[in-house]
């Protein structure tokens, strides 16, 4: 017999997948991956829903840095839950390299856009040089110090929160939306720091875990405008 906490994770599962039709896509991927476009519809039904009216008039959506495009099912169902007919294009670096189940980022996008929305667009790009307006950029987790991305082999020129800020500014259009997800508070300040005299204006500021997807710590999601 279930016990009282997981009949409550089943429930918030559920109210998450009835409300953004999530789970048609639940038989083609993972449950770890299924389970992080949870969190990831959890979180921007928190950030970005109190913008909703700003949200139904996008047409183009950027996640720099996107790895292997895994959030794209989230992105999706928020947008078309949305009514927006909005093109995602996914950015990453390095997508080639194979990882070790013997993928690449690549593959598993290319197999994520076949699943879910082919319309979008999965590019080997560097997002510092990215020169492209958008109405809306998702970033998760960028690297604002320059251990994170010494860890992940990446320049310490990397893991530097100005060329971010400057990235979003020059490629979101006035009045476009941003959504930057970190860590931890510590690296909302460093970013915070970066983002001083930038016409980036802070609408909502949210501290978010969910218990179907544990963290090491409580994520930090930021709404801007660009001014």
């Amino acid at each position: 017999m279930p016990i009282k906490g997981e009949l409550t994770l089943e429930r918030e599962e559920l109210a998450l997948e009835k409300k953004f039709g999530l789970e048609a896509y639940k038989p083609y991927l993972s449950a770890d991956v299924y389970r992080k476009n949870l969190w990831t519809l959890s979180l921007l039904d928190l950030v970005l829903a109190p913008h909703t009216e700003k949200a139904k008039s996008v047409q183009e959506i950027l996640e720099p840095a996107c790895q292997d495009f895994s959030r794209l099912p989230a992105l999706h169902c928020f947008f078309r839950n949305s009514e927006s007919s909005a093109r995602i294009s996914g950015l990453e670096l390095d997508p080639f390299p194979i990882l070790h189940d013997f993928h690449s980022r690549w593959d598993k996008a290319k197999y994520y856009l076949s699943c879910v929305d082919p319309l979008s667009r999965y590019l080997e790009e560097d997002f510092f040089s990215w020169q492209e307006s958008c109405d809306l950029i998702c970033c998760f987790y960028p690297f604002v110090s320059r251990h994170p991305a010494l860890a992940w082999g990446l320049p310490a020129s990397f893991g530097n929160p100005e060329p971010w800020v400057r990235g979003f500014v020059q490629n979101l259009r006035p009045d476009g939306l941003l959504l930057v997800v970190h860590q931890g508070g510590w690296e909302e300040e460093e970013f915070d720091a970066a983002r001083a005299g930038y016409p980036l204006e802070l609408l909502q500021r949210e501290s978010f875990s969910a218990s179907f997807y544990p963290l090491p710590f409580p994520a930090c999601a930021s709404v801007y405008l660009r001014r």
